[in-house]
């Protein structure tokens, strides 16, 4: 934690440093200012995450720099350090969101423990900080997952999508399948995706994401002119070059046309993939883009691949919606309309690749949360009926002994612990 420390008077300014650089391991003074105009010249050049600021200066006193910060460093907290035991202060302090203040003079214990809490609050808020964006990472590479096999994207998570004026899909592929020793399809692509993140950066933004055998990219662009074609084709170049360098592999990729709406997403992977098949082919292309591919329409081999994968992700979505919300009464209907389909549709695909209906499927994944719901002795059957999304206990046990053979009440007694 960089602390600094604002106050006109120099023996407190290097009071309160020495005993904050003695004090502690997790903090560092780095910076002092004389009032709060030199302390802005600091804030302007230094990261801060404190500043312990006296409230009575020349020039910016403590309430003005409190409202700069404010406005200009929310991430910052600040301390008041005053000898004015004045009301008015600590409002307005309060107002503009001073963390806490300390009255001159204060013993070396008090401050040390006020610095002590707001270094440990800063690494609460830090942490907390970086889950959340772990969160949005991965809820975005789900959206856009879910977008390139033509699932629509709920309007609430709009919010999530990167700004962008217009963007393209990249697929790499493998151009062998030799791989370096060590390696496996699944890590490499994740080594792929990792790499383009950040590869990208000065051109927009990319998510990768991680397909059997492919890694389809969709580069979010900011920065290149309008519809150059031949522009992207360097780009990917220069890219897949620094793919094999890093990597050790040989690898070709297939380009999309660039797209300005995200309903377009679902077509421009396809030519991505359609591209990148015919960059493998090729003896001597790492790049192909769309446009290079003679045929107008996608082999029926490679839609029947697409085909196949889109309603393998769609029963996954089914699935997890599922478990996620089986104390519910739960229909086809309302899982198809949280993923904006047709439940007719989806109860066709579902059968088809699970081998069963959707009701039939659902009770199997209620009986298998009920069994290990009654594990524990000391649920109660009618509390496991209500979780597993049977509201009638009468009629949960009628359907548990259908399918387990016992009664829920015989098999809790059956899974009792052995007394000592």
């Amino acid at each position: 934690m960089n602390i600094l420390i604002v106050d006109d008077e120099s023996f407190v300014r290097r009071s309160l440093s020495d005993m904050l650089n003695t004090a502690g391991a997790k903090w560092t003074v780095a910076g002092e200012a004389e009032n709060g105009l030199d302390a802005l010249d600091i804030l302007a050049q230094v990261p801060i995450d404190l500043i312990i600021s006296d409230i009575r200066m020349p020039g910016m006193d403590g309430l003005s720099l409190a409202q700069h910060v404010r406005q200009h460093y929310p991430g910052t907290e600040l301390v008041l350090l005053t000898g004015y035991q004045d009301f008015a202060y600590a409002r307005q302090a309060i107002q503009y969101g001073v963390k806490d203040y300390l009255v001159k003079p204060s013993s070396v214990e008090d401050i040390l423990e006020l610095v002590a809490n707001l270094q440990e609050q800063l690494e609460k808020r830090k942490q907390e900080a970086q889950l959340n964006r772990l969160r949005q990472k991965n809820l975005l590479e789900k959206r856009l997952h879910d977008l390139l096999y033509g699932i629509p994207l709920p309007y609430f998570d709009e919010s999530i999508i990167p700004p962008y004026d217009s963007f393209i899909v990249l697929t790499v592929l493998l151009k062998n399948e030799t791989l370096t020793p060590g390696w496996k399809e699944s890590t490499l692509y994740n080594a792929v995706r990792n790499i383009a993140e950040d590869w990208f950066l000065p051109y927009g933004r990319a998510i990768g994401m991680i397909e059997e055998q492919e890694g389809p990219i969709v580069l979010f662009l900011h920065s290149l002119s309008e519809s150059d074609s031949e522009e992207d084709r360097l780009l990917a170049a220069s890219f897949v070059s620094e793919l094999a360098a890093i990597l050790k592999c040989s690898f070709c990729l297939g380009l999309s046309e660039r797209h300005k709406s995200l309903e377009s997403l679902s077509s421009a992977y396809r030519e991505s993939l359609q591209a990148a098949r015919l960059a493998k082919k090729s003896p001597d292309a790492t790049v192909t883009h769309i446009l290079d591919v003679q045929e107008c329409a996608a082999p029926a081999q490679m839609e029947e691949h697409i085909r196949v994968k889109a309603s393998r992700r769609v029963i996954s979505l089914t699935v997890e919606a599922m478990e996620r919300r089986l104390e519910e009464d739960l229909t086809l209907k309302t899982i198809a309309e949280e993923l904006y389909m047709n439940p007719t549709y989806l109860g066709r695909i579902f059968k088809e690749d699970i081998g069963e209906s959707f009701s039939s499927f659902l009770t199997g994944l209620r009986i298998a949360k009920a069994k290990a719901l009654l594990d524990d002795i000391t649920v109660k059957v009618y509390e496991v009926s209500e979780r597993v999304g049977f509201k009638d206990p009468a009629y949960f046990s009628y359907i548990f002994k259908k399918h387990v053979g016992i009664t829920p009440q015989d098999y809790q007694k059956q899974h009792r612990p052995l007394q000592a």
